[in-house]
């Protein structure tokens, strides 16, 4: 196959990446009806954590203690991201939890300079300031308080902007594949011991639950982990961010046409403008002049998908 065909076929790949998270996010919304927030975590990172142990059941003998370490922080942060985005959908709709949780591209930038000394640019700082006012327009009620579900959701994307910078920093010390083996046991682990600590127990599972459950397992995170990996090689890194920005448009469309949510002017407005800033901080069009363009991508070609 030749490198314009693989392009193209990368390209789309990573299309269909991005529809299975922006999916993703209807699906966890239709789970936490039935299931808690971290049962439904534990299940999809256990399920996901058994596959990649199969698939890749040969190198396994490769994880060591350094590789152990990395995976149970990595992990714990994965736990503490996809628990509170879960608790997010459980009490918001799923376009608001999709958008709301992707301020983690605006926010990388500003912990990565926390962490790595390298500060933002003038895309990242614009990009911020009207990622917030796209909050205040889709969260804010009129007495400038914020509901239960936009909150965790919020949340949520600060986590993921930890886990991303911190799986940004041990891959460059440890194999990709099986940093994100250790890292989803773990976060089964500490999403199964949060659940039996402070979730009660299911008497019973519906035949519904069991496909949501496997479809987050299965689709979202194992098959567009792998799909993402391997069609990031073959596409720039510019046009790959610009592709999976499309994530949360997709949460939202998914949300309208599944569970018929309701898309106010007012809530529109606030999704544009946490959309461009989405842009604004991965795309760095050149039509805008802020310097050169330093900074640390959210869509790292050796990191797995953070997403839904």
């Amino acid at each position: 196959m030749d490198a314009k065909k693989k392009s193209v076929l990368s390209e789309f790949g990573l299309l269909l990446v991005t529809i299975i998270w922006g999916s993703g996010f209807v699906v966890v919304k239709s789970a936490t009806g039935s299931l808690e927030p971290a049962a439904i975590v534990a299940l999809r990172f256990g399920i996901a954590a058994v596959l990649m142990c199969v698939i890749f059941f040969k190198k396994l003998k490769e994880i060591d203690k350094g590789c152990v370490k990395a995976g149970i922080l990595s992990g714990f942060l994965y736990y503490i991201a996809f628990y509170l985005q879960t608790l997010g959908a459980k009490y918001t709709t799923a376009g608001k939890n999709a958008f709301l949780t992707a301020i983690y591209v605006v926010l990388v930038p500003f912990l990565y300079w926390v962490v790595k000394k390298q500060k933002p640019d003038g895309y990242n700082v614009s990009a911020a300031v009207i990622c917030m006012v796209g909050i205040g327009f889709l969260s804010l009620n009129a007495d400038f308080s914020i509901n239960t579900g936009d909150a965790f959701s919020l949340l949520g994307g600060i986590g993921f902007t930890a886990q991303i910078v911190a799986a940004a920093i041990l891959t460059q010390k440890h194999n990709p594949i099986l940093l994100s083996i250790t890292q989803f046991i773990f976060a089964a682990l500490f999403a199964g011991v949060t659940s039996l600590v402070m979730e009660p127990i299911p008497t019973s599972i519906s035949q519904d639950s069991i496909n949501f459950i496997l479809y987050l397992g299965v689709f979202s995170t194992m098959i567009a982990l792998l799909l993402q990996t391997v069609c990031q090689k073959y596409v720039p890194a510019s046009k790959a961010s610009l592709i999976m920005s499309l994530e949360s448009v997709f949460g939202c469309l998914c949300g309208a046409i599944f569970l018929h949510e309701q898309l106010t002017p007012r809530i529109l407005v606030g999704f544009v403008l946490i959309f461009a800033a989405i842009l604004l901080s991965e795309v760095k069009p050149s039509f805008l002049r802020f310097g050169p363009k330093k900074t640390v991508s959210t869509t790292l070609e050796d990191e797995e998908g953070v997403s839904v």
